[in-house]
């Protein structure tokens, strides 16, 4: 004789609707939610059409650091210094979202995929805490950005067009005295007030900034080794008055800064 199950089970008709109507209305529930998503989406669709990527992307970033606390905005944190670090010139954030790409770890890689703007409010929080910095529209680690400042290069690295620094004062020097030697360039950076030091500082120096305005096809080497301006077309629009042919000069109308001794 078979020995009687301990377990017993019994289910009524109206334990089955019942319980199906639980699930009907859950489902009814999660259809109603996923179309008030679908308007959620639509509204944040429109809105990215007309706000701007840099004020989106802080109120993303801001909702997803309070959903995960201070873990993610060290993964973007991280993620750009090692950008920057490995940079040799200042990097675009279009730049450090290519390095974070192909270089990136994988939850940095998995973050700047899915939410690209949120590359740009860490940005500015580092910009912010004094840990990076930015000049014109590219970013730097302190360390290079003072290197480049050192060389007289940091407004070239960083795209600015107008002459300034170095390469005004010799293209002010050529104006003013026509065509000179290399030599004399050099000294002239030598003699002045405001780069006397770092020409003295760094010999190649002042070859550096005539190779840049070479480069930008401000100036041109001659014949016989000298270097003249390409065209009057070429002189920029935004030199002070002050810097003119006619203005601080003496009576041979040479520039006093400038006059060759």
């Amino acid at each position: 004789m078979a020995e009687s199950s301990p377990w017993s089970f019994s289910l009524t008709r109206e334990d089955i609707l019942a319980r199906k109507a639980k699930r009907d209305q859950i489902a009814e529930q999660i259809d109603t939610l996923q179309q008030k998503l679908a308007a959620e989406d639509r509204w944040l669709d429109a809105v990215r059409l007309i706000v701007p990527a840099h004020f989106l992307s802080g109120i993303v970033e801001a909702s997803d650091k309070e959903g995960d606390g201070t873990e993610r905005s060290s993964v973007w944190r991280q993620a750009v210094m090692e950008a920057l670090d490995a940079a040799t010139t200042g990097m675009l954030p279009k730049d450090i979202a290519l390095f974070i790409r192909e270089n990136g770890g994988l939850e940095a890689k998995d973050k700047i995929t899915r939410n690209p703007n949120g590359l740009y409010n860490a940005l500015n929080r580092l910009h912010n805490d004094a840990q990076i910095t930015k000049h014109g529209d590219k970013f730097y680690r302190h360390s290079l950005f003072e290197e480049l400042s050192a060389a007289d290069t940091i407004d070239e690295d960083a795209g600015f067009s107008g002459l300034k620094g170095s390469n005004l004062f010799i293209f002010n020097a050529i104006r003013e005295n026509g065509e000179l030697a290399p030599r004399s360039i050099i000294e002239m950076l030598r003699e002045s007030d405001e780069f006397g030091e770092r020409q003295s500082g760094n010999p190649q120096y002042g070859y550096s900034a005539i190779q840049r305005l070479v480069r930008q096809g401000v100036i041109e080497k001659t014949g016989l080794g000298c270097y003249k301006l390409v065209s009057k077309e070429n002189e920029p629009s935004d030199v002070p008055a002050s810097n003119g042919s006619d203005a601080g000069s003496d009576d041979d109308g040479r520039l006093k800064a400038l006059r060759l001794v």
